[in-house]
């Protein structure tokens, strides 16, 4: 693992922010793929690659798409970006070449993008929303929510309160640059040797949501009153992101920083304004492809709730959230069975408002990868 060299460079540009540079480098990006197919594989897929990658003669279908796969990403076509919840997922495996395989083909097809995490694009959706309906210039989504693989979990970096300020702004950009290249099998293979997985919480289980839903079962009518007490419920759980991101949009656009000002009376308005706000336009049916995590989740969630035959599963709540990485921002989709029923049903159609086409075959996705060939 070479360490990428950039000091010198940014001790010659000192008048870039950290923030200003580390967006600069997803623009860069963002250009590069602008042409490309983004394909999003949830975990499913890439252990069907895996399987076919390590044994070959065993699993012959899935050994073809992972060489459609390789093949599609040598010639420019296309690309296998990653999100956040892959990456947990993946880095679950206990097996460590099983891993370290997995790992190996992300590098491959990702070419080492990755969807900035969770929170960070319901952050920018949320802005993005914010400034559209002030009829403010904004990026879009589509253009700030690539990343590369070690921010894959949140952008982070560091300071050293000895080094004067200046020279810790040349250490950190330097620092981005390194881990803008560097491959996640390296990061992977140091974090074995650091036995960094060998505390990892557990993942989510669907008890508590299945003893909700029953509980609750009564508490709506309609598919789209239960949808909207799903929204209401995203609503709530973000509410003081929502504030604090009006509040800064607002500073923004009138040079005032005020909202350090505001009183507890005052903060509590204005959370209680974007909530409404948000919650009628969802209600209006005006949403449109504002807020798509929003939009996404809520809808899954509601769906599971509205039918009495299904349960929550505990795989959900990851597969919510692949569906609110890939629907809005990949071509295509390759998911589960049950993910993909609930994307595409008749009362949801998820698939066909963010224009992603959303499959669960291996044939499919061999047919899907076939047709740009």
């Amino acid at each position: 693992m070479e360490f990428t060299n950039t000091i010198d460079y940014h001790r010659k540009n000192p008048d870039v922010s950290l923030s200003e540079y580390y967006r600069m480098l997803r623009l860069e990006l963002s250009s590069s793929l602008s042409t490309k197919k983004k394909i999003y594989l949830d975990t499913k897929f890439w252990v069907l690659l895996r399987n076919g990658s390590m044994n070959p003669n065993v699993y012959k279908q899935e050994y073809y798409l992972l060489q459609l796969a390789l093949k599609l990403v040598e010639n420019g076509t296309c690309i296998f970006p990653i999100s956040e919840d892959v990456f947990i997922e993946v880095t679950r495996q206990t097996d460590k070449e099983t891993l370290l395989n997995t790992v190996k083909l992300i590098d491959l097809l990702s070419q080492g993008v990755s969807t900035i995490s969770h929170d960070e694009r319901i952050e920018f959706e949320v802005m993005h929303f914010i400034y559209s309906h002030l009829k403010q210039d904004v990026y879009l989504p589509q253009e700030m929510v690539w990343t590369k693989l070690s921010y894959t979990m949140g952008f982070s970096s560091f300071s050293h309160e000895y080094i004067a300020d200046s020279e810790n702004l040349v250490i950190q950009k330097a620092f981005t640059d390194h881990m803008w290249s560097i491959a996640l099998v390296d990061q992977i293979k140091k974090m074995l040797k650091n036995r960094a997985f060998d505390d990892l919480p557990k993942p989510p289980t669907a008890e508590n949501i299945n003893l909700g839903q029953f509980a609750h079962a009564n508490e709506a009518s309609s598919f789209k009153q239960m949808f909207m007490n799903e929204v209401s419920g995203w609503i709530d759980f973000y509410k003081d992101l929502l504030c604090e991101l009006m509040e800064h949009c607002y500073s923004n656009l009138s040079n005032n920083p005020a909202s350090s000002c505001l009183t507890k009376q005052e903060r509590d308005k204005n959370r209680q304004e974007i909530s409404l706000l948000i919650y009628n336009i969802f209600r209006l049916d005006k949403i449109g492809t504002y807020l798509p995590s929003a939009r996404i989740t809520s809808s899954l969630y509601a769906a599971v709730r509205w039918d009495k035959k299904q349960k929550f599963q505990d795989h959900d709540f990851h597969d919510f959230r692949h569906a609110s990485a890939a629907l809005p921002y990949f071509d295509h989709f390759f998911t589960e069975k049950r993910l993909t029923h609930l994307v595409t049903q008749k009362h949801l159609q998820l698939d066909q408002i963010f224009k992603c086409q959303v499959c669960s075959k291996l044939s499919q996705a061999i047919d899907a990868l076939e047709s740009m060939s």
